[in-house]
C-alpha cells in the first residue's frame, strides 16, 4: 500500500460516530501498526488536515480540508446546488432526500433533507452507500462507461442485509433495466424496510455526476406511489443538471 493510500485509509476511518479516535483505534481501524499511523498522523497535523485534542490526546479532523473545500465549492458549486434541489425535492415530495456524488468505494451523501413528520426515513451523511447495495449506486452503475462498470464491478461485495445483490450477473443484468427504464429501484438493499428511487445526473463526463434519491417506508412504495414520485424525481435531476451546466 502506497504512503498516500496509507493516509487515507486513516482519514476514512473518522465519521460522525467517531469524531475523535485514538492512536490504537486508527492503526487497528485502519489496518496499519502503530508505529506507521503514528507517522501518518504527524504528517498530516502538519498540513493541518489532522488535530490533537488536547484534552483527550485523541485525533480528529483538522482545518485544512476547509479550504479545498472552499476552493472546489467556488469552483464547481455541486454541494450548494444540490442541498438547494434536496430542499425542494422534499417539499414537493414529502419524503426523504438525498443527493450523492461518486467515489473509489461508493457513493458519498452531499446533500439530504427530511420531511417534518414521523415515520420517515432517516440519513447517515457519512455513511457509505455502495454501489450494489443502494439505489443511488445502480444508479451510477446503470449509466456509467463500460470501463467505469467493470472497475465497480471488481470491488469487494458484502451481503448488507438479506435482500442485497452481491452476484455480479445479476448486478448486470439489474444496471441494464435500470439504464432501460431510466432510474434505479430498490426495496430492502441497503436497510430492512426501505425502499428508494434513484437517477442519475451528468455535468461534462460520460460518467454520472451522482445521483438523487427518494427514500421511504418499505411499504409505502406502492406502483401509485411511484409514479407520482417519477415525475418529481425527473424534475429535480434536469434542475441540478441546468444549475451545474447551464443548459
Amino acid at each position: 500500500m502506497k504512503t498516500v493510500d496509507k493516509a487515507l485509509a486513516v482519514l476514512n476511518q473518522f465519521s460522525f460516530e467517531n469524531t475523535e479516535l485514538g492512536l490504537s483505534e486508527l492503526s487497528r481501524m485502519a489496518g496499519l501498526d502503530k508505529a506507521a499511523t503514528r507517522r501518518l498522523l504527524v504528517a498530516l497535523s502538519t498540513h493541518g488536515f489532522i488535530e490533537q485534542v488536547s484534552d483527550t490526546r485523541k485525533y480528529r479532523l483538522g482545518n485544512g480540508f476547509l479550504r479545498l473545500a472552499r476552493i472546489r465549492e467556488a469552483t464547481v458549486p455541486v454541494a450548494r446546488v444540490a442541498q438547494e434541489v434536496a430542499d425542494w425535492l422534499m417539499a414537493q415530495s414529502g419524503e426523504t432526500v438525498h443527493v450523492s456524488i461518486p467515489g473509489a468505494q461508493g457513493m458519498t451523501t452531499i446533500a439530504h433533507r427530511l420531511p417534518n413528520r414521523g415515520h420517515v426515513v432517516n440519513i447517515d451523511p457519512s455513511e457509505l452507500l455502495h454501489y450494489h447495495a443502494t439505489a443511488s449506486g445502480l444508479a451510477f452503475l446503470a449509466f456509467c462507461s463500460d470501463e467505469t462498470a467493470k472497475v465497480i464491478l471488481e470491488l469487494p461485495r458484502r451481503k448488507v442485509t438479506e435482500a442485497t445483490i452481491t452476484s455480479k450477473s445479476q448486478l448486470r443484468h439489474m444496471a441494464a433495466t435500470f439504464k432501460r427504464q431510466g432510474y434505479s429501484q430498490t426495496r430492502n438493499t441497503f436497510e430492512a424496510d426501505v425502499s428508494s428511487l434513484a437517477m442519475p445526473f451528468f455535468q461534462d463526463g460520460a460518467d454520472p455526476a451522482g445521483a438523487v434519491a427518494i427514500a421511504l417506508p418499505q411499504n409505502d412504495l406502492t406502483n401509485e406511489r411511484c409514479a407520482a414520485l417519477l415525475p418529481l424525481l425527473q424534475v429535480a435531476v434536469t434542475r441540478i443538471e441546468t444549475a451545474l451546466t447551464g443548459l
